[in-house]
């Protein structure tokens, strides 16, 4: 069921994946470009923002714009609880789809760094994290509130996404000399973030009035 909603959302997205796509190929080797102190990661951590949330809007454009489909998929045999779970499953599809672009491009461009399972662990617990307070906050105040978190993650993280970096660079070597462990420890705690978020976004669903 959630993956019958998940092809569904896929489908309201097909008309922009390509330019999602080329986000995502295009924004590593650029940005790498104009801040090579980063190699890739500043790029990576960009297309992830962009990606996930871009796709993630269109779709709530679009059941925004036609709000009696939700009334007609909950007389068909979906539950709410599927429909939420699929949306959650949905930005991780995404959040995939950009580590793989990356791990690809790091193989046939120079200079751009390798495949970090370590930056793959921090990032997802970092878009888990943003998604985990974006998607509550859509389904208790409505699409029209929750846009302008959208619209701050998409004109601020450019900006604040390198400053940050240039901040905590010092004690970088540190945290990356960490046990595997505990990337593992923070993966686990993405989860966390994404199994509460999805528990909440459920049960304020389940109150939400269709008609």
């Amino acid at each position: 069921m959630v993956f019958a909603l998940l092809k569904k959302d896929v489908l309201i997205v097909k008309k922009y994946v390509l330019v999602m796509l080329l986000f995502a190929v295009l924004i590593p080797p650029f940005m790498r470009w104009r801040v090579p102190e980063f190699t890739g990661t500043l790029g990576f951590i960009l297309s992830v923002i962009f990606s996930v949330f871009m796709l993630l809007q269109y779709v709530s454009i679009k059941e925004y714009q036609y709000p009696r489909a939700a009334v007609l998929l909950c007389a068909a045999p979906f539950s709410r609880r599927a429909m939420v779970l699929s949306k959650y499953v949905f930005c991780m599809a995404a959040y995939a789809m950009c580590c793989m672009i990356y791990g690809i491009e790091t193989l046939v461009i120079p200079g751009l760094g390798r495949p970090d399972m370590r930056l793959f662990a921090v990032m997802f617990c970092a878009i888990s994290a943003a998604v985990g307070v974006y998607l509550p906050v859509q389904y208790k105040f409505g699409f029209d509130r929750a846009k302008y978190i959208f619209a701050g993650l998409i004109i601020f993280s450019p900006m604040c996404v390198p400053l940050l970096m240039r901040t905590v660079s010092p004690r970088l070597s540190l945290f990356l000399a960490a046990p595997r462990l505990f990337y593992s420890g923070i993966a686990l705690l993405g989860a966390v973030f994404l199994a509460v978020s999805a528990f909440l976004s459920v049960k304020i669903y389940d109150k939400a009035d269709l008609s």
